[in-house]
């Protein structure tokens, strides 16, 4: 990539985050022309789109088909009393264009599967699946692997989360999240249950530092890894990733 000069504006807005080594004046630059796609903004995705829309990321894409219920508010942090009712990709889309002008913003109030039914020409250089629903994290990860795309893919129940990434750029051959994580009777959904807000941004401020430094370099470089993340002990275990032969 050519030498790239950054603008007056990028280093008023970002110059703290430009001093950082791995980021730098280059990556700033690099971020700026990156697209994101956010699946599920619920505490994950609503706590994950300020940190990626603050970091300046270029484009971001929104998709959710949910609405805003009161009980979402103590840990989706992108909506307030006055949005109960209000579909979530819409709201989302609204106050986060508050935050920056230099973030395109597209908000899809559908579910992912919908999504890509409709739109037939898509280009992102991450997916980031922060949806409660393990039937859609396996449709993410196929979509991702197919299409090379690097995939990372968060959860969390009580004080726990998981991270899981694949760098399907770099290598195709990689397991998808249903050989790691195989689909069972029931699609396993939080919305009954226990959690505290804070795990959520504990488990999404480590998958954002990763997805930033990842996307403001040249060559997107991801590791593949799953990392069990335990917030009362302060804990984050990194698991070996099997060898498996990805029938998908």
């Amino acid at each position: 990539m050519d030498q790239l000069e950054p603008t007056d504006k990028i280093i008023e807005q970002f110059g703290r985050q430009i001093l950082v080594p791995g980021i730098n004046e280059e990556g700033q630059i690099i971020l700026a022309n990156r697209k994101v796609c956010i699946i599920g903004l619920g505490a994950l995705g609503t706590i994950a789109s300020q940190y990626l829309v603050r970091s300046g990321i270029g484009e971001i894409s929104l998709i959710d088909p949910d609405t805003i219920e009161e009980s979402n508010l103590h840990r989706q942090i992108n909506y307030d009393l006055n949005d109960i009712g209000e579909l979530k990709s819409e709201v989302s889309k609204k106050k986060l264009q508050e935050i920056n002008n230099t973030t395109n913003i597209f908000s899809y109030s559908e579910t992912f599967q919908s999504y890509l039914q409709k739109n037939l020409k898509y280009k992102f250089d991450i997916i980031f699946d922060c949806t409660d629903s393990h039937q859609n994290k396996i449709l993410s990860s196929k979509f991702s692997k197919k299409q090379q795309v690097p995939f990372i893919s968060i959860s969390i129940n009580s004080s726990e989360g998981i991270y899981f990434s694949q760098n399907y750029k770099k290598n195709s051959s990689l397991p998808c999240f249903e050989c790691l994580f195989p689909q069972t009777d029931q699609d396993h959904r939080c919305l009954n249950s226990a959690m505290i807000g804070p795990v959520a941004g504990m488990v999404t401020s480590l998958a954002c530092t990763k997805i930033i430094f990842a996307l403001a370099s040249n060559s997107l470089s991801l590791e593949n890894e799953i990392s069990l993340i335990d917030l009362l002990t302060s804990d984050i275990n990194k698991l070996q990733l099997s060898k498996i032969n990805c029938p998908h």
